[in-house]
This record gives C-alpha cells, structure tokens and sequence, in this order.
C-alpha cells in the first residue's frame, strides 16, 4: 500500500494504492478531509486514470487562464 499526500492548514488530502496482492482488482482509494467534511472513494484502475486525465486538464485550463499559450 503506497500512501501520497501532504497535511496543510486546511486540510489533509491523502491517496492509497490498494496493491495488486490485495484480493480481487487493485483499487486506488481517495480520501480528503477539509473544513467542509470528509470524502472518500474507491476507484477501479481505469476510473483512477480517467480522474487524472480530467485533473490534468483542469491543471492545464488554470495555466492557461493565469499564462495564456503557456498550458499544453
């Protein structure tokens, strides 16, 4: 199991890799806390990448609107 994240003022974001020894398909489960609540999710390897995909994406968006030219 890989733990990725980092604790912050507002909030801990944290991502576990459930690993391919684990019973059944591996699992990527998300977990992120903040002032507004919890939230949890356990997502299948192909939806983990397609939050990715959309992350990158919006990451891209948000370079663009700040540096126009410079995202992709």
């Amino acid at each position: 199991m890989l733990r990725v994240g980092e604790s912050r003022a507002s909030g801990l974001v944290v991502t576990y890799l459930i690993s391919a020894e684990a019973p059944g398909t591996p699992l990527v489960g998300v977990h992120a806390t903040c002032r507004a609540g919890n939230a949890w999710a356990e997502l299948f390897l192909p939806q983990a990448a397609e939050l990715a995909d959309q992350l990158r994406d919006l990451l891209a968006q948000a370079v663009d609107q700040v540096d126009p030219g410079r995202g992709r």
